[in-house]
């Protein structure tokens, strides 16, 4: 048994003891955290180094490829390597060289293995030694060639020695067996559209590590390159390690290194060969952006690693690897958790006399204003009432907080009220937004509250667990149904109302008849010039009556089809297509006054010389309207199974003058049923309070069916709720006898009640729930109040229930 303290003493053991639990707690997660945030860290400082050097390297990469786009179209540029007018060639690639101190040399290589070379002496002091060079070189050229006497052994190679000023210092000739077309350089920008970068590779002349940038010369075979040192590479490198543990290791896809923070590129002279091998490792096991824990027991090593991918180009990837001690990034945080520790035993011995001061006087009047709160959680506002205490702080409290009861009582009511009226308002604004939709929005709640009020009292095994048990609830129910169309305010108002094929913003069958109306003329001139050419009048006109009644029956034909009111049988497509074979000539630019958006849609599309002959009808390029942002990934995983069309509209005029059915495309009718889709998004985007998180539920299930063959998401009886069933009833009921559609007379309810009904037998609606709307007469209440009398005949539903 335990032995009876205190409450003092109860209060004061609890209270040490959450204390102790909470420090313990606190200091773990502290520390368990800390190591998460130090790794993070060091992963965010990797990230923006990689990101640094990243954009270093992009930015020579996009400068150099700019380089021999522009170098590429100088003029003589693939003239054989002996050809004096070089000349012109040799003063620009100096100038290039001139730009950027890291560009080794400037070359053209030919199919024929001819090879012509710009070569910067200024790079490297080795260079005149090498090439034999007199001391005030500035450039040396070198041109390959074929030679005359030994055309399929030696080749004759010049050097062309030039100072400063580009004056021809001294020349001297050897033999070489260099072809430019063996090498790697020139094979893979010959088989590229685009320029090319090389691996690094060790410049022989130089004995530095370089790349090559290389671009094939359009309307040639030639091969225009530049080779880059990796000096200023190495330097970056250097700048970055800002510990002397860190260390910044490139190297390519082959695992060979780049540039180090160190200066060496020899994987076997760093002093790391595991390290090294071990970043290569984490490359090869596709385990890159992302920190690794690194500890090497023999060399009492720990540090934290990380591969990234800077660039990927073809035949050339390029990676960072980057480590730093751990105890670099961790001892930071641990010293921190020192100083919490302590910090944390000081704040529990003082206050232990506080807590013993205060149990006596708080405990009591603290339970009594928390059982207060609770009332006002539970929304119990008329229940608050004050607490009595000797302590004028909590006294006060307590008038406090029953002032603060009736006050988010009073703010609750008017926030209902102006969310009542929000709702309303949009509702209206849907209605209101075309007169297809007329007062849908606002008579659907009305059908729905009806039928659910009649469900919610219905004892039968079906729905005795159903109840609307509370205003909330109520309120719920009505405020979707109020909003189950909501995502109608994104559907253009030309797609809700099209009433012809052709129509867009305006119909464009008056565009096609204004095509006839040209052959029609073209017709009149072509018949007064062989009039005046003397041919037989009687023919002519014979033959020009016979021409502009197929120009007349052929548009009639067109009009009919636009209308849509028929079936579009293939012998009926087949004509329109023979139809839009027609050609009239055009004279004017089609892509003048035209919008921004609309000059998009001609964007890779080559505008032809005018005049041009065009068909009569035709479907474009520019018909098409790009989907543009959509994500599918995202769509799917929210559980969306409408079938998505390529594009989001489709003008295409054949395609919509052979639409078979109706008015609208697969695209529109998509936009059209996308309505529930932007319905559900909205409003699951909108933060409901706990007794309104249902309101998406029953606003975006209207178009399910009890079969899975409903939309948005093919949803089963099962998985509905008896409101969102209640919903679909409605929905089906209301657009049935709308009588205020322009497209359409409202049903009569025995035709009404007779559709629903084989919905019905389809499982397109429940069942059970149908009869009881049946049985209960709220058709014919509905009726009274909406119907027009025309509409308001018997209706025998025994013809309709299920014999018990």
């Amino acid at each position: 048994m335990f032995r009876p303290v205190s409450i003092r003493i109860n209060i004061l053991s609890n209270f040490l003891l959450v204390i102790v639990f909470i420090c313990v707690s606190l200091l773990g997660f502290q520390y368990y955290f800390s190591q998460q945030m130090a790794v993070s860290a060091a992963h965010n400082s990797f990230i923006q180094t990689g990101e640094k050097i990243t954009q270093y390297i992009q930015s020579r990469d996009i400068l150099t490829k700019n380089m021999l786009n522009l170098t590429e179209l100088y003029p003589n540029l693939t003239l054989p390597p002996m050809d004096p007018r070089n000349s012109e060639t040799i003063s620009r690639f100096a100038l290039n060289m001139q730009r950027s101190a890291n560009i080794y040399a400037m070359y053209i290589g030919h199919q024929n293995g001819d090879f012509f070379e710009v070569i910067n002496m200024k790079l490297s002091a080795d260079l005149q030694q090498h090439f034999n060079a007199p001391e005030n070189a500035r450039w040396t050229i070198i041109r390959i060639t074929a030679s005359p006497e030994k055309k399929d052994e030696q080749r004759i190679r010049r050097f062309d020695f030039y100072d400063a000023d580009l004056k021809l210092i001294s020349s001297r000739s050897d033999t070489s067996a260099y072809l430019a077309s063996k090498r790697p350089w020139f094979i893979q920008a010959s088989q590229s559209e685009q320029a090319i970068r090389t691996d690094p590779y060790l410049f022989t002349n130089l004995q530095q590590k370089g790349i090559t940038f290389a671009k094939k010369i359009s309307g040639s075979n030639a091969v225009l390159a530049i080779d880059f040192t990796l000096t200023k590479l190495n330097n970056l490198l250097q700048q970055e390690k800002t510990d002397p543990s860190r260390k910044l290791v490139l190297f390519g896809r082959d695992g060979h290194i780049i540039a180090s923070s160190d200066g060496q590129t020899d994987s076997t002279q760093t002093g790391e060969e595991k390290l090294n091998a071990f970043l290569i490792q984490t490359l090869k096991k596709g385990r890159t952006d992302r920190i690794i824990r690194y500890q090497d027991k023999n060399k009492s090593e720990d540090k934290f690693v990380m591969v990234t991918t800077l660039s990927r180009e073809q035949n050339a990837d390029t990676h960072i690897g980057i480590t730093i001690d751990a105890a670099v990034i961790l001892n930071p945080y641990i010293e921190k958790i020192a100083y919490s520790l302590a910090i944390a035993l000081l704040f529990l011995l003082l206050t232990i006399p506080f807590i013993l001061y205060m149990t006596s006087r708080i405990v009591k009047p603290v339970k009594a204003l928390m059982r207060q709160n609770r009332k006002i959680k539970d929304r119990h506002f008329a229940d608050v009432i004050p607490i009595k205490s000797n302590i004028i702080e909590l006294a006060d409290l307590s008038d406090s907080l029953v002032s603060m009861s009736k006050s988010i009582q009073a703010y609750e009511k008017a926030q209902q009220e102006l969310m009542d009226s929000f709702i309303h308002l949009l509702a209206d604004a849907i209605d209101s937004k075309s007169a297809y939709t007329g007062g849908h929005c606002q008579r659907v709640p009305e059908i729905a509250m009806m039928l659910a009020k009649i469900v919610s009292e219905n004892n039968d095994a079906d729905f005795r667990q159903f109840k609307l048990a509370t205003d909330d609830a109520w309120r719920e129910f009505e405020m979707g149904a109020l909003l189950h169309d909501c995502g109608k305010l994104t559907t253009p108002e030309y797609v809700v109302d099209k009433s012809t094929k052709l129509e867009t913003i305006y119909n464009r069958i008056h565009e096609v008849r204004t095509r006839f109306e040209v052959l029609w003329r073209d017709i009149d001139i072509e018949y007064y010039q062989r009039l005046a050419q003397h041919h037989n009048p009687e023919e002519l006109k014979a033959w020009k009556h016979d021409a502009q009644q197929s120009l007349q029956d052929d548009f009639v034909f067109v009009s009919e089809a636009n209308i849509g009111g028929e079936f579009m049988s293939e012998d009926k497509k087949a004509r329109i297509q023979s139809i839009a074979q027609r050609t009239w000539t055009r004279h004017f630019n089609d892509r003048l006054g035209l919008s921004d958006v609309e000059l998009m849609r001609y964007e890779g599309i080559e505008e032809p010389a005018l005049p041009v002959d065009e068909q009569l009808l035709s479907d474009k390029t520019e018909h098409l309207v790009e989907r543009l942002n959509f994500d599918e990934e995202a769509y799917k995983k929210q559980g969306f199974k409408l079938d998505v069309p390529e594009y989001l509209y489709n003008y295409g005029e054949l395609y919509n003058l052979c639409i078979e059915k109706g008015t609208l495309s697969n695209e529109e009718r998509f936009k059209i049923n996308e309505h529930v889709i932007m319905t559900i998004k909205m409003l699951e985007q909108l933060p409901f309070p706990e007794h309104m998180q249902k309101i998406p539920e029953y606003a975006g299930t209207h178009h399910e069916t009890m079969i899975n063959t409903g939309y948005p998401r093919q949803l089963g009886k099962e998985q509905l709720s008896i409101p969102a069933r209640i919903m679909a009833i409605a929905d089906i009921f209301e657009a049935l006898t709308a009588s205020d559609r322009p497209y359409k007379k409202g049903k009569t309810l025995s035709e009404a009640i007779r559709i629903m009904n084989f919905m019905k037998q389809d499982q397109h609606i429940d069942a059970e729930l149908f009869e009881i709307f049946l049985q209960s007469g709220i058709y014919n209440d509905y009726a009274g109040k909406y119907l027009k009398q025309e509409q308001m005949d018997d209706v025998d539903i025994k013809a309709y229930l299920v014999p018990v």
